[in-house]
C-alpha cells in the first residue's frame, strides 16, 4: 500500500510540473509616409561652463555600459542646468569601484558648455557647401578616446 501511495505521489508531482507556454502576437502595421526636409540650425553656446557630478543608482551601475551611463550623466547635467539641447566640449572623469566580480562605476564628474539650437531655417548655398565638405571628411580616433581629429579627404 505504501508503495502504491509513494508511486502515485511521484506520478502526480511529475505530471503537475509541466510548463505551459502561450503566446499571442498581434501585428498592426500602419504605413505612414515620411516627409524629409533639410533644415539647418544655429548652435547657441553659453559662455558659462557647467560642472556636474552624477551618481548612478545600484541597478543602473550594474546593468548599463559606461557609455550609456555617460549619456545619462550628460542628460542629467543638461536638465539640472537650464534644460539645454547639447553639451559642448565635454570633459569627464569616471570613478570606478572594484567589486568581487569586476568593476562598478561609482560616479561620473563632467563639465562643458550648454548649448541650444536656435534659428531653424532652410539651408543656403554656403550651408550646403559646408555640409558637402564635412560629409567628405573622416573622424579618426586618436589614442585618447575623448579627443577626435578631423581629417579631410583630398
Amino acid at each position: 500500500m505504501k508503495k502504491i501511495l509513494l508511486l502515485s505521489a511521484v506520478v502526480l508531482m511529475a505530471a503537475s510540473c509541466s510548463v505551459v507556454n502561450k503566446a499571442q502576437v498581434e501585428s498592426t502595421s500602419v504605413y505612414t509616409p515620411a516627409v524629409e526636409t533639410t533644415t539647418m540650425a544655429t548652435l547657441d553656446v553659453s559662455p558659462n561652463k557647467i560642472s556636474y557630478r552624477y551618481v548612478p543608482d545600484r541597478k543602473s551601475a550594474k546593468s548599463l555600459s559606461p557609455a550609456q551611463l555617460l549619456q545619462n550623466a550628460i542628460y542629467a547635467a543638461l536638465q539640472e542646468n537650464g534644460n539645454a539641447d547639447e553639451l559642448v566640449e565635454v570633459n569627464y572623469s569616471i570613478a570606478v569601484k572594484r567589486v568581487f566580480f569586476g568593476k562598478r562605476i561609482r560616479s561620473i564628474s563632467l563639465s562643458g558648455y550648454p548649448a541650444r539650437y536656435v534659428d531653424f531655417r532652410e539651408p543656403t548655398g554656403d550651408d550646403l557647401k559646408n555640409v558637402e565638405t564635412l560629409s567628405r571628411s573622416k573622424l579618426l580616433r586618436t589614442s585618447d578616446p575623448k579627443t577626435l581629429e578631423l581629417h579631410l579627404d583630398k
